[in-house]
């Protein structure tokens, strides 16, 4: 079935050290100039348009008043295997300084997968005064799926991508993954002294996550695939370790990490959450 909504194919400049690049991405603006905006930041290897889910958001959000952007991260498509997960903050800062220039004084964070890392990170480093909350959606712990999928060969994994980021061959291909990653991006999550592999690591001090101020809602569905531990229990984790103002989680039925036969009802429901923590 043909699917269309009225929009705005956009591209907004992202200041990354002396490097100026531009991120794609599609906007609707909300009911009156000063709406708040909800902006959905996407997983490794996605990108602004594919899925139902990040559909069902693009087109409920104006319905309740509220303007959505969703747009190309660092990570997007086959750019997740050079990532620099700290560019995410160059690309959060880009998409915050959009938001102001349309007249946006509020945001909404939704990040899924990966983009939950992204929006705990920047929104605990930037303290962003416009932010009304996060929502995350399936922050799943990646060093843990990577030790339990690696088993016994997980530390001749990390020691072979030192090497080659040490031999000057960053973008040498980590085999045998559930994403394709370079040797450097590998690191990332497999190192846990990396920033990006502590921030959901489940049985850590979830240290950035506890600065978080905001309303958070973090939601997981019951069949999530790359569940180490039991997505009730991630839950429980997560709400205890919150100091957030007004925390709430859900756990979707059935549902799997990218929340399919659902996308609309879920979208539904954080709208109305959203909407509520922005008003």
């Amino acid at each position: 079935m043909d699917w269309a909504i009225d929009g705005q194919l956009v591209a907004f400049p992202v200041a990354d050290g002396r490097m100026l690049r531009r991120r794609d991405g599609f906007y609707r603006p909300g009911s009156q100039a000063d709406a708040p905006l909800l902006i959905f930041v996407h997983g490794m290897g996605s990108n602004f348009y594919r899925s139902e889910l990040k559909k069902a958001f693009l087109e409920m959000a104006p319905a309740f008043g509220m303007g959505v952007l969703s747009f190309n991260n660092a990570g997007a498509e086959r750019e997740t295997e050079t990532e620099r997960f700290g560019a995410c903050l160059h690309d959060l800062d880009g998409a915050a300084e959009f938001a102001r220039r349309r007249g946006h004084r509020t945001l909404i964070l939704v990040g899924h997968s990966t983009g939950c890392q992204k929006i705990v990170y920047w929104q605990a480093r930037r303290q962003h005064p416009a932010v009304a909350g996060l929502v995350l959606l399936a922050p799943a712990d990646d060093h843990a799926i990577l030790r339990r999928d690696f088993g016994r060969r997980f530390d001749g994994k990390v020691a072979w991508a030192r090497r080659q980021v040490e031999a000057g061959r960053p973008e040498a291909l980590v085999t045998g993954l559930y994403q394709s990653f370079g040797a450097a991006r590998f690191l990332s999550v497999a190192n846990p002294r990396a920033t990006e592999a502590g921030l959901f690591r489940y049985d850590g001090p979830l240290t950035y996550f506890r600065r978080i101020r905001c309303p958070l809602l973090a939601v997981f569905g019951e069949n999530e695939e790359f569940a180490v531990i039991p997505p009730a229990e991630m839950l429980a984790i997560l709400r205890r370790k919150s100091t957030s103002v007004d925390f709430t989680d859900w756990l979707v039925p059935a549902a799997d990490h990218g929340f399919h036969e659902c996308q609309v009802e879920l979208a539904l429901a954080i709208c109305e959450w959203a909407r509520e923590a922005a008003w």
